[in-house]
């Protein structure tokens, strides 16, 4: 059983400690971290760190919701929510969470959170091929995507667009289901509904990404470019004269 590391951001140190308890008294896991601080949170997912497994995610939280913070950070680890207010569910399955935690979270509850997470992640196939297929608009017609290929997919309602060069491919398939595949650190997002491929980005400046075959800029959001710019760095090369001086 692989031993997944887990951080909990919470602004309330009382809820967060319980929640690094239960991770603490849990065989296979290990709790990296406790942040009451969202914005310092953001932080740790510096290309440079070690990224956690699961990150135990309050949602109102002061300076970033984790709602918002959710989508800057769930293509890089699990997102388990853990609030008070019930109403936020639907949006919360938006972002991609495995689960939605109420308070006061019980340790049988926390459990079985656990026990879905590590279910789904030994259901999931690794992408063993740089290709996959998918259902496309037309009924009854099934595509082959090259991964290579692909520059970049844009979140379409319940369909997403995957933009192969000059041709696009309208897919039945939601923006996470096609992360899920995708093979990990080679993809960002640059804004809630749109993902871009690393290989292709040809140059990226004033807060647009332009991409190779694609005449058109595609403009970073805001609350994406942090994480963005930091994942770039990550093949940035920068001369050691440059550091010297």
């Amino acid at each position: 059983m692989k031993n997944l590391n887990c951080l909990v951001i919470d602004d309330e140190r009382h809820a967060a400690e319980l929640m690094s308890a239960y991770i603490e008294k849990t065989p296979g896991l290990s709790c990296t971290g406790i942040y009451t601080n969202p914005l310092k949170a953001l932080e740790n997912f510096d290309g440079n760190q070690q990224l956690p497994d699961i990150t135990l995610l309050d949602i109102d939280m002061p300076e970033l919701s984790g709602m918002d913070l959710a989508g800057l950070i769930n293509h890089r680890t699990t997102v388990v929510f853990t609030t008070s207010y019930r109403e936020f569910a639907p949006e919360a399955f938006e972002q991609n969470a495995a689960d939605y935690l109420l308070k006061p979270v019980s340790y049988e509850r926390f459990l079985t959170c656990i026990q879905k997470i590590r279910g789904k992640a030994a259901s999931i196939a690794q992408p063993v091929a740089d290709y996959f297929f998918v259902q496309t608009d037309i009924k009854g017609k099934i595509r082959k995507i090259d991964i290579p290929e692909i520059r970049y997919i844009e979140s379409k309602g319940n369909y997403v667009q995957l933009f192969l060069g000059k041709e696009k491919v309208l897919a039945y398939l939601t923006l996470s289901e096609v992360l899920d595949y995708l093979p990990k650190g080679q993809f960002s997002r640059i804004q809630k509904s749109i993902v871009v491929a690393h290989t292709h980005i040809r140059s990226v400046e004033h807060f647009q990404v332009r991409l190779q075959d694609l005449p058109e800029a595609l403009p970073i959001g805001r609350a994406f470019s942090g994480v963005f710019l930091r994942e770039m760095q990550t093949a940035l090369l920068i001369s050691k004269r440059k550091l010297m001086n």
